[in-house]
């Protein structure tokens, strides 16, 4: 298959003229790696590390792009809290554009802290007055202009509400933007046709088996894929853990093997997969080369700290695929 954008297929950086724009949610994540059970007998507990990173699907995307050397503009909410603070200060150190964003004074930011035991099981700790992601309803005007819009993510602030991402989504199709959409689901998050109306207006879903199968009630991948497209989704594209991901549409249907590589810390794994396939499409790939850009990404992820630390520049990843 030729190119998807209308460009050469030959390699060629992402145009600055093609702007992303990643719609969403910002948090701080202060992960704890290496903590042995709490004892309540001792006063203080030592890890063998703990950090302070960027989280929200919306911002990771943004991250990596912003690396990959795609123009991308970050639209979120960020409170005057220390945590907002904090995460503008983080945005600006990544040079990610925040110039969409909103400031919304008073409000609580959402912070995570995912913590790895010694024994290698997770936990994670979340405020319950956090109440920045309920206030924030993107404004669709916002995303003029862009090239690509992602929604990041269905099913999560702030869209747990279908009818936010469907004004979003329906401004993104009117003004010619490609729509991209990842999914954060639980089995009590809603349904499949809660968002019937928004699914015609994507052009990539990005789910994963877990996630596609709780959402489809289908218990193979590509039966997920069928009845995503039958909802209306223009292209699905499961990732499938260790054997990689799953792409299907009306016209194409085929598996690309993952980047094997071993793990550090897969947080934010899916969000460099949706990274790396976006910027595949920018690149005028077509859509068995954007699978490989997408487990690219997120096996240069997988191997560091963090859910965008581990992407430095379009040459590192290119450098993965040399070798893919």
């Amino acid at each position: 298959m030729g190119s998807i954008l209308g460009v050469s297929a030959a390699w060629k950086e992402a145009s600055m003229d093609d702007l992303v724009v990643c719609t969403g949610m910002a948090m701080l994540d202060v992960p704890i790696r290496g903590m042995p059970p709490l004892d309540p007998a001792r006063e203080m507990t030592r890890a063998e590390r703990i950090g302070l990173n960027l989280g929200g699907d919306a911002v990771n995307e943004a991250v990596v792009l912003t690396k990959l050397g795609v123009r991308t503009k970050l639209y979120t909410a960020l409170s005057d809290d220390n945590a907002g603070k904090a995460i503008a200060l983080l945005l600006d150190d990544a040079g990610v554009d925040r110039s969409l964003c909103e400031r919304r004074p008073g409000t609580v930011s959402s912070i995570s802290i995912p913590i790895v035991l010694e024994n290698a099981e997770r936990i994670f700790v979340a405020g319950k007055k956090e109440n920045l992601a309920l206030s924030f309803m993107p404004d669709a005007d916002k995303i003029a202009g862009a090239r690509i819009v992602t929604l990041a993510s269905l099913y999560s602030p702030p869209y747990l509400d279908p009818e936010a991402a469907l004004v979003v989504a329906r401004r993104a199709r009117a003004q010619g933007s490609i729509v991209c959409a990842d999914i954060t689901y639980h089995k009590d998050k809603g349904t499949l046709a809660d968002f019937a109306e928004v699914w015609p207006y994507v052009d990539y879903f990005f789910p994963n088996d877990y996630e596609a199968g709780l959402l489809t009630g289908e218990d193979e991948p590509e039966a997920m894929a069928d009845a995503l497209l039958a909802a209306g989704i223009g292209h699905v594209v499961i990732k499938i853990g260790k054997r990689g991901c799953l792409f299907r549409s009306g016209k194409e249907s085929f598996t690309v093997p993952a980047h094997l590589v071993e793990p550090v810390d897969t947080t934010g794994a899916g969000d460099n997969f949706c990274a790396g396939f976006i910027c595949g499409l920018l690149e005028g790939r077509d859509h068995r080369a954007c699978c490989r850009h997408a487990n690219a990404t997120a096996s240069i992820c997988i191997r560091h700290d963090g859910a965008s630390t581990g992407i430095a520049s379009r040459a590192q990843l290119q450098e993965v695929l040399d070798n893919y």
